[in-house]
């Protein structure tokens, strides 16, 4: 296993937190996160190694330093959440063992015009979260989503986001 397979913890050598890339194939080809279309790159035995917040579920939300994410799963091919998630996903399974280990999580940002936080285009490398909580919620269509509220680790002696 390498670097640039993705499948390590913590953040990937020569890339900073910062590094912008123009695509997703980009964003794999460094190994910071090497899914090309999932959201949840992770081993359903060792944890997440990193995700990568869009557009993709409504019931996402962004403050920067915290992170509500919700798990993958239960969606038709226009996007529309249909049925409830389940926490058994590899993806969704990942990330609860994340809750439980404390593995530090990569977090990447694509553009989304409705986030402040995320880059005007491609995709941002924004260093490493703890899952600090995971739970199965009713999210906003009323389906059971796996939650995860992640924690921006303090790296640098203070809080990217202010």
């Amino acid at each position: 296993m390498t670097s640039r397979e993705g499948r390590t913890f913590g953040h990937i050598s020569g890339v900073p937190v910062g590094t912008i890339f123009n695509s997703k194939v980009a964003l794999a080809e460094a190994g910071v996160h090497v899914q090309r279309q999932a959201g949840i790159h992770g081993d359903q035995e060792l944890g997440a190694f990193s995700i990568c917040l869009s557009k993709g579920y409504e019931d996402n939300v962004d403050r920067g330093n915290t992170i509500t994410y919700v798990g993958s799963g239960g969606q038709d091919d226009d996007g529309k959440q249909i049925s409830d998630q389940s926490p058994d996903a590899t993806s969704n399974r990942a990330l609860f063992v994340s809750a439980e280990t404390k593995r530090p999580v990569r977090v990447v940002r694509g553009a989304n015009d409705d986030n402040t936080y995320s880059p005007s285009q491609g995709y941002r490398y924004d260093g490493l979260y703890v899952v600090d909580e995971a739970k199965m919620m009713d999210g906003k269509k009323g389906f059971k989503m796996c939650t995860f509220t992640l924690k921006r680790i303090d790296e640098e002696g203070r809080s990217r986001y202010q």
